[in-house]
């Protein structure tokens, strides 16, 4: 094994702290760590400039596909409760996605990975198809991704999404971020369900996971020439959420006044290892994720999804 600086971006979360501040310590490398905002990893390829990095996860299978010089580790720093990201007026009588077929939907752009998962949820759960939909966003897509035939999309600049449903130019919202409307306590916007935490679980009970939004890539010649460092990534990053788990025991260590109740709560909700790292404890998100981006036209044929991960990391 040789010793190996290697470069790494990576968003500030609780499960990826002991990485950054040294305390999880993949073995044989000296990590150069960029801690960056969260949406960076949705906006350029990161691959281009570190040598392991945070990245959207649509976006990393589209560009795998495209032959693009990147491959994924089973390591996935961020999941989402993606039901949380869904938005109505107050006044509107919609309770459902079920209730948006021939609606009009707004979001900063179409491809992002969280409306991918929404996309595919609608279809999914509640028999609403993106060609039921009429699309607004207010920025041109990009990241190599194009928008597929028979999708509406309409493009307004310089008009937020939820400044769109406030002005009737739209019936719902999605998007991955909470409209500042809707954190400031704006009373003209509201979630689209009425319980959306129940939604929620209920949805994760169904098909046993949550949501993946991020994953962890390398440069893919680094992943052939020494795969050792592959291995000593996947150890440090578990080790990592090991740590971060330990933390999350005690209601105490958190600034949250309901803490105590809020850890049983998500215990009996989602489990004791809702990240959970590897490929095969991942494999039925993993395979979900893959089938909503061929059907939505981010790649254009639906692999084996073995074929995204470094493969001596496939076992671990």
């Amino acid at each position: 094994m040789l010793f190996r600086s290697l470069s790494l971006a990576i968003a500030e979360y609780d499960r990826t702290r002991a990485i950054i501040d040294g305390r999880a310590k993949p073995e044989g490398i000296k990590l150069d760590v960029d801690c960056a905002w969260i949406g960076d990893f949705c906006h350029f390829p990161v691959y281009e400039r570190y040598d392991i990095a945070e990245m959207s996860f649509s976006w990393y299978v589209a560009a795998r596909l495209r032959g693009e010089p990147v491959i994924a580790l089973p390591i996935f720093p961020l999941r989402m409760a993606v039901h949380g990201y869904f938005f109505v007026r107050a006044d509107s009588p919609i309770q459902s996605p079920a209730e948006l077929v021939g609606k009009r939907i707004a979001s900063t752009g179409y491809r992002y990975t969280v409306n991918l998962w929404l996309r595919g949820i609608m279809k999914d759960i509640y028999g609403v198809s993106p060609e039921q939909l009429k699309w607004f966003t207010n920025e041109k897509e990009g990241a190599g991704f194009e928008v597929p035939q028979g999708i509406d999309v309409t493009v307004v600049p310089n008009k937020a999404p939820d400044q769109m449903l406030f002005d009737g130019d739209v019936d719902a919202v999605i998007g991955a971020m909470i409209p500042e409307s809707f954190q400031n306590g704006d009373p003209r916007i509201r979630r689209i369900f009425p319980d959306t935490r129940a939604e929620m679980r209920k949805y994760v009970a169904q098909v046993g996971f949550m949501p993946v939004t991020h994953v962890i890539v390398m440069k893919k010649d680094l992943s052939e020439e020494q795969p050792w460092v592959a291995e000593s990534l996947v150890a440090a990053f578990r080790e990592a959420q090991r740590i971060s788990n330990e933390l999350h025991i005690e209601p105490k260590r958190h600034s949250h006044p309901e803490s105590v109740f809020i850890l049983e709560e998500q215990r009996k909700a989602y489990g004791d290892d809702v990240w959970k790292h590897g490929f095969e404890p991942n494999r039925a998100v993993i395979e979900t994720f893959v089938r909503y981006a061929h059907e939505q036209g981010y790649i254009p044929r639906r692999p084996k999804i073995e074929e995204f991960f470094v493969p001596n990391t496939l076992k671990l």
